[in-house]
């Protein structure tokens, strides 16, 4: 069993500090939802381009990232850049503590499909998550 203090998945806590470090095109960190993503790789390949990306960086971009309506399609493509979830959002921390364990518990812990389900699990929680918060 893991303790919660330690990584899920190579995700961990972040702080606001730690978040404003990664603030430029060569290292660029944004926070949506509580969750905090490494988007450095993606840049490039922005549709919209890297550099309103890069404008939000290093800080909590939920808000932008709404305005633009991003589709499903894009949401959990996102997955693959999270990193960790902000300090104060323990709640997507426990939410992907429970994900986990669901998905090993229901495929005995296969490889592919568990990952998939996990990434649709985190993007449910970060939708979740934002509705709650606009109550």
């Amino acid at each position: 069993q893991v303790s919660s203090e330690l990584c899920i998945m190579g995700r961990r806590a972040i702080s606001v500090e730690e978040l404003k470090a990664h603030s430029t095109s060569k290292d660029c960190w944004i926070a949506v939802h509580g969750l905090v993503y490494d988007v450095t790789e993606f840049l490039s390949k922005h549709p919209g381009g890297g550099e309103v990306i890069v404008e939000l960086a290093g800080q909590d971009s939920t808000e932008a990232f709404e305005d633009i309506a991003h589709s499903d399609a894009s949401r959990e493509e996102a997955d693959e850049f999270i990193v960790g979830w902000l300090e104060g959002h323990e709640e997507m921390k426990d939410a992907m503590t429970k994900r986990i364990a669901e998905v090993a518990a229901s495929e005995g812990g296969s490889g592919q499909g568990r990952a998939a389900l996990l990434a649709v699990g985190v993007v449910a929680v970060a939708a979740v998550a934002f509705f709650l918060a606009r109550r």
